[in-house]
């Protein structure tokens, strides 16, 4: 049985790369969505096809409990932590020093 879970490390991994992309690029919550969607799509064919999955297993420092997202709702949840880090990103104010 798999120990993975709807939301894991990789979920905080989401929100701050999502924060960094809110920062800089304001006011674009399609173009963030679409982003956020788009490397779901990625990582599934990336973890679910054979050569790529091969590569992961052997040189990855990732655990494989982590990117090898079994739990239906990880998905779901991945996006939406892309989407608060996104909001939190873009209401940050950049302080020009």
């Amino acid at each position: 049985m798999s120990d993975n879970k709807p939301i894991d490390l990789l979920s905080f991994i989401h929100f701050i790369h999502f924060y960094i992309l809110g920062v800089y690029l304001k006011d674009s919550y399609i173009i963030a969505f679409m982003i956020a969607i788009g490397w779901e799509i990625i990582e599934y064919y990336i973890v679910n096809w054979k050569f790529t999955r091969n590569l992961l297993e052997k040189y990855w420092f990732i655990p494989k409990k982590y990117w090898n997202e079994e739990h239906r709702l990880n998905p779901v949840f991945d996006i939406f932590f892309d989407m608060a880090g996104y909001y939190f990103g873009n209401i940050e104010k950049l302080n020009n020093i």
